[in-house]
């Protein structure tokens, strides 16, 4: 392990417990963080650093809303940050030494440890517990209102949320790919045909319900008991004000992975969606965009990874595997979108 690394992370350890009395233990981490547990005093805790932005703003609206949580969220748990000496839950880096800024002005935060394993979401029964699960927290997001402003623009911003993807560069990207994606030419001819008309349905979702939302739930963003009780919520990152929706888009997003509807996909979507709505009703008009919302979840990553792409972060083989997720998803959406449509209809009747 790089030193730079651990030096950053135990300079961390020694803010938030000045004694040095810790015993740091190595936790799992994502793209967007590094994440540690630190035993003290007999408790855990598990402190992250946030690896993608150097915006206190984007923290402190997430801790904000974390706060507000407990009071409107009966029977889950959610990370819980820590205050530090100074009675503050966010904590820039500073370097380690004078001539060492490479740790410096990132941004990180402690948090209670909550106990549990990864939900595997298998069966039917599972997968209706995730989708009450996610229709509870929806509810209990919908009372939340606090004064900060949302630091991320909803999914259906897209120009906003990626600006080096704008219509026009897109549009020749995709025309005129440079030499690294010759070998998906024809995949990325077929997106710039299909994905101008969904850009444009898109822009016309602003007028739907909004609310808060998690945005990103998934397996990994959860715990569950022994028993298999999901107990935790994790990972409120990006939460901000969107389209109510979206939230149950993007969970069914990843549940899909095939272009053609079958058996297995009407019976999990089912399940999901049942579970939802014991605690969420979706409008007619939501229920009709919901297939085109799971297709804005696949261009929001494309997107992104496209972004990093022309920022240099990422090579071509990333932006290759997402522009073939991507034309899946604009086959899924024809062939299968109007199924999955039928379905919503029913259960939201």
């Amino acid at each position: 392990m790089e030193s730079e690394y651990i030096d950053s992370m135990e300079q961390l350890a020694d803010h938030y417990f000045p004694s040095g009395n810790w015993h740091m233990v190595e936790g799992k981490g994502g793209m967007n963080n590094t994440t540690m547990f630190i035993d003290h005093a007999s408790s855990r805790y598990v402190l992250r650093r946030y690896e993608t932005h150097n915006e206190p703003e984007k923290v402190r609206y997430e801790h904000e809303v974390l706060s507000a949580l407990p009071a409107v969220l009966v029977g889950l748990n959610t990370p819980k940050p820590v205050k530090d000496t100074k009675g503050q839950t966010i904590y820039v880096t500073q370097p380690v030494n004078e001539d060492d800024s490479r740790s410096a002005g990132r941004i990180a935060a402690l948090f209670h440890y909550m106990d549990g394993r990864t939900p595997q979401l298998r069966t039917t029964e599972e997968i209706f517990h995730f989708g009450q699960v996610t229709g509870q927290l929806s509810a209990a997001l919908a009372q939340i209102d606090i004064d900060l402003h949302p630091v991320y623009p909803p999914y259906y911003r897209l120009g906003q949320s990626y600006p080096l993807c704008s219509p026009g560069r897109l549009e020749a990207f995709c025309a005129h790919p440079p030499e690294d994606f010759n070998s998906i030419a024809d995949i990325l001819y077929r997106i710039g045909e299909r994905l101008g008309e969904q850009l444009m349905r898109i822009t016309r979702l602003v007028s739907l319900p909004h609310q808060l939302i998690h945005g990103d739930l998934n397996a990994s963003n959860m715990l569950e008991s022994a028993d298999g009780e999901i107990t935790a919520i994790l990972d409120f990152e990006f939460v901000t004000r969107d389209l109510r929706a979206m939230e149950p888009a993007v969970c069914l997003s990843d549940m899909l992975q095939t272009v053609e509807w079958n058996g297995a996909d009407e019976k999990q979507c089912t399940a999901f969606l049942q579970g939802y709505a014991t605690h969420v009703q979706l409008s007619d008009q939501e229920t009709e965009v919901i297939p085109l919302l799971i297709l804005l979840r696949r261009i929001d990553v494309f997107m992104h990874f496209l972004s990093r792409y022309f920022e240099g972060i990422d090579d071509a083989d990333v932006v290759i595997a997402q522009a073939k997720r991507l034309d899946a998803g604009l086959q899924w959406y024809e062939k299968s979108g109007p199924l999955l449509q039928l379905l919503c209809r029913r259960i939201f009747k």
